[in-house]
């Protein structure tokens, strides 16, 4: 029997739709909530030859619902995007003044009778002015590439800094292992003062690691603003350094340094993968497994740091999905085998205080996982791991 998706929460294949939502007050008695939708994966359908190809999504802003029909046409976008502005009477009714910090979202694909639901956060403390791009859509995620500029709305007159430190690059140790992570201890430093003009929106370029605007005028540093600069987007793990880099996990060091140093770095890659599959199919399939880990990792565990180098994702990537995880106050167990089972696995996760990341979690390492790391790693090495 398959296991649903609250059992799997980080099985990305295991939605049909993959839609996206930010909440962001709009007053103190409403907010905006903007929602992206992937059309490919709705079902567009037409009433008869002559009319056109639509889509029928019927969306909740916690008790608020409302249908949103889309008209396919020659060129549309990728992305399938709605605004609302709602009272928050109309989202929670016994709403009484008091602060919200998250709203429960869904989306229903009416044609094909498809429903996706998740909970996303009202703008948090940290990051009380929201980062818009240049079409004027804000950020889905804290995340943005490098080199992007960004914009945000404030009060003529006032003044910010816009500060950015960049992140180690160095990756997580093995679970049976430990080597200190370095990246809370960054040091920001202020790369532009801004004046907000009469048209009271102001604009920056995204840096490596972590970006901040703070309020200029205030005596303690008060942070409006935090975004991720990331080289690359999540979506899809393509570069060629990205796929270098984090296939790491499972290769020595020699091949690692050769790939990095050879002149032909994606025949050195192709020639890895070979060498662990033996055949090209095989290869084919196992790069896709891992890639695929990879980009999962990066939509469900980045923070401070991309998704790929942090403790869970390395996890994810080496392991793949768990058969269960169990989540506690600030800890999720991920087990691995029927628990309870002399087979079976575990590691621990635990939530811990990060000054530039409130989604920071640190593996509860012992050396007692070494046998089974290395086990999985030769599994990779030798081809023997299945698709999830």
């Amino acid at each position: 029997m398959a296991l649903s998706h609250s059992q799997r929460p980080y099985d990305f294949e295991s939605h049909t739709l993959h839609p996206r939502g930010v909440a962001i007050p709009g007053s103190t008695d409403s907010v905006d909530v903007f929602f992206d939708v992937t059309r490919k994966e709705c079902l567009y359908l037409r009433e008869s030859p002559q009319s056109p190809f639509v889509s029928q999504l019927e969306c909740t802003v916690g008790a608020h619902r409302f249908t949103w029909v889309d008209t396919l046409v020659s060129g549309a976008s990728r992305w399938n995007r709605k605004h609302v502005r709602l009272d928050w009477h109309e989202v929670f009714p016994e709403w009484a003044g008091q602060l919200v910090e998250e709203i429960p979202l869904s989306i229903t694909d009416l044609q094909r009778n498809v429903r996706h639901a998740w909970t996303t956060d009202v703008l948090t403390k940290e990051a009380s002015l929201p980062a818009y791009h240049s079409d004027g859509w804000p950020l889905n995620t804290k995340h943005a590439v490098v080199g992007d500029t960004l914009y945000f709305s404030s009060p003529t007159g006032s003044t910010w800094h816009h500060a950015s430190a960049a992140v180690p690059t160095t990756l997580p140790s093995p679970p049976f292992s430990h080597v200190k992570d370095r990246s809370d201890t960054l040091e920001p430093l202020i790369r532009s003062t801004i004046v907000s003009g009469n048209s009271r929106w102001n604009s920056y370029i995204v840096q490596p690691g972590v970006n901040i605007i703070a309020d200029a005028n205030s005596a303690e540093p008060r942070i409006v603003q935090r975004v991720y600069g990331t080289q690359f987007p999540f979506d899809q793990v393509r570069d060629l350094r990205v796929m270098i880099q984090s296939c790491r996990y499972i290769t020595s060091r020699k091949e690692y340094e050769r790939m990095v140093a050879s002149e032909d770095s994606k025949a050195a890659l192709d020639a890895f993968w070979l060498n662990c599959a033996n055949e090209k199919d095989r290869a084919a399939q196992m790069i896709s497994t891992y890639y695929g880990r990879v980009e999962e990792a990066n939509r469900y565990f980045s923070g401070v740091l991309e998704g790929w180098r942090t403790d869970r994702g390395m996890v994810h990537i080496v392991f793949g999905i768990p058969t269960k995880i169990r989540k506690t106050g600030g800890s999720e167990w991920w087990v691995y085998g029927e628990e309870g089972s002399a087979n079976a696995i575990t590691f621990r996760f635990m939530r811990t205080q990060h000054p530039w990341d409130d989604q920071f979690f640190r593996m509860s390492r012992n050396i007692l996982y070494r046998p089974t790391w290395d086990r999985m790693v030769t599994n990779w090495r030798n081809g023997r791991i299945q698709p999830d």
